[in-house]
């Protein structure tokens, strides 16, 4: 990118606007994902053509879905996202906005059907840097610690649990993880 954008500050000239230029990044953002992928004809006949009839063990209301491409759990369609495999892409500087622009056009190869919550598991592994394992340890561990049940949690499986809430979502996150399945 050149040099002419180096000025480029809408959170300085704005400040009533964006407190902080995560902010500023956050709207844009929000913005190019609303208005290029929310309602992209690209990801609606993606997903049309992939949901097929349900298969024949399944009893619910859904005329159509597929099979998740994370969990390999058949669902609806209307419970399905579309998911870029290849994700994350960031927006936090001027030079990153082609590149993220260009990503709400993702390749046919490069979009699958997932679960709600199974995408939301995956953005956030990615965000992290983790396993899609770990982060449905962490986001399970979140949930627990949220609900303020952390401390029975930890009790009624024999961990006595740490003195605060970091610590014992640590507890929570290994413990998930070494009892897995």
């Amino acid at each position: 990118m050149s040099d002419k954008y180096k000025d480029f500050k809408p959170w300085e000239w704005y400040p009533h606007l964006f407190k902080t230029e995560g902010a500023f990044w956050s709207y844009l953002r929000g913005g190019i994902r609303r208005g290029l992928w929310e309602k992209s004809p690209i990801k609606l006949d993606f997903k049309n053509k992939n949901c097929t009839k349900p298969p024949k063990d399944y009893y619910g209301r859904a005329k159509s879905g597929q099979y998740c491409a994370l969990t390999g759990e058949w669902e609806g369609k209307s419970k399905l996202e579309v998911d870029h495999i290849e994700g994350h892409v960031s927006l936090t500087c001027v030079e990153d906005i082609l590149k993220f622009i260009l990503h709400m056009i993702p390749a046919p190869d490069n979009m699958a059907l997932v679960k709600k919550e199974a995408h939301k598991i995956k953005s956030y592994a990615e965000r992290m840097g983790i396993t899609f394992e770990e982060a449905v340890a962490e986001k399970e561990a979140i949930a627990i610690c949220k609900s303020g049940d952390d401390k029975k949690w930890l009790t009624t499986r024999g961990v006595t649990p740490e003195s605060n809430t970091k610590k014992r979502r640590k507890q929570i996150v290994d413990y998930l993880r070494d009892n897995s399945e």
